[in-house]
């Protein structure tokens, strides 16, 4: 991982895709990336299929985000 870059989440979905949010490097403005790697199931086009629990975590994940990000942008 770069430094200074955080991971707010790391987990596999249900099929056992990768799913990892991280915030991103870009000077811009505060912005993250989600990724979606090694997927089983090929026709899903880069969709996760998430369980309660792993709904929870994304959610988690990206509030986290938005929270040390929101008095950036406001």
């Amino acid at each position: 991982m770069p430094i200074g870059i955080t991971d707010y989440a790391d987990f596999k979905d249900s099929y056992g895709a990768h799913v990892r949010v991280r915030e991103s490097s870009a000077a811009s403005e505060p912005k993250l990336w989600i990724f979606v790697d090694n997927r089983p199931v090929t026709d899903t086009n880069g969709a996760i299929h998430l369980t309660v629990e792993q709904a929870r975590v994304l959610i988690a994940a990206l509030q986290e985000w938005l929270d040390a990000n929101t008095t950036a942008t406001t």
